[in-house]
Parts: C-alpha cells; structure tokens; sequence
C-alpha cells in the first residue's frame, strides 16, 4: 500500500477552482442559481467560509454602503424583488431563509470595521434595500 499523497499547491488551486466556480453564480438572477448555490455551499462547509471572506472584502465606505455593495454582489435587482426580509409582505419570499442572509450576516461580521455592528442592523439596512429593488430594477 503506498501512502497517498496530496499535493497542497494542488488541493488549494482545486479549492480556488471551487470557489470562482460558485462566485461565478452570483448575483443570484432566480430560485434555480439560488437552489444550486445553497447545494454547494451547505455541502461544503470551507467553500462557504472561502464565499464569506471573499464577500467580506467588498467593503463600503460605511457599514450601510458595506451591506448594500455585499447585497448587490449576492442577488440581482430584478430577482430581489420577489423578497421581503422576513416574507410577512405581499406575498414574498422571505430573504432571512435563504442562505444569501447568512452570507451577508457572515461576511459583515467578518469584516473589521463592522464586526460590533449587530444583525438587527444588518437586518434593517437589508430590509430597506430589498423594499427598494423595485425602484432600482
């Protein structure tokens, strides 16, 4: 029996690979890229940690400009009205479920200048952002 061994320089370009194959998803346009990201990521529990560091670098100039650039990289205009945050209005769906909310909590967190803020924050900026897609799409 030889020993298998794994080359690092491979595994981390194969790992690369992975993830600029599911960044290439975003934004989400509709339920079926949303279905297939949330199958990847909740599979693959380092690749959604490589998706959270990578949205955390989107940054803003402030913590609300953070939350709506994240936004704006995760789900399209267009698809995004077919949310409200918690789904109680018209009928939507409701944006807290998807994984897109824990991606945006995540990455906010981990970002330096926002790690204190709260995710009822996170939530209103969110909320306002998704009730006003409408006008943006």
């Amino acid at each position: 029996d030889k020993l298998q061994h794994t080359n690092p320089l491979e595994t981390s370009i194969n790992g690369r690979h992975e993830v600029d194959n599911v960044l290439s998803k975003f934004p989400v346009t509709d339920e079926i890229s949303l279905h297939e990201i949330t199958n990847d990521l909740n599979n693959n529990s380092s690749l959604y940690d490589q998706i959270v560091k990578t949205l955390a670098l989107i940054g803003g100039s402030s913590f609300k400009e953070s939350v709506r650039r994240i936004l704006r990289k995760l789900i399209t205009d267009d698809y995004a009205k077919s949310f409200s945050y918690t789904g109680h209005k018209n009928n939507k769906q409701p944006f807290n479920k998807t994984i897109l909310a824990s991606l945006l909590t995540r990455a906010v967190h981990s970002s330096n200048n926002n790690s204190g803020r709260t995710i009822k924050e996170i939530e209103s900026v969110a909320s306002i952002w998704l009730t006003k897609a409408g006008e943006r799409a």
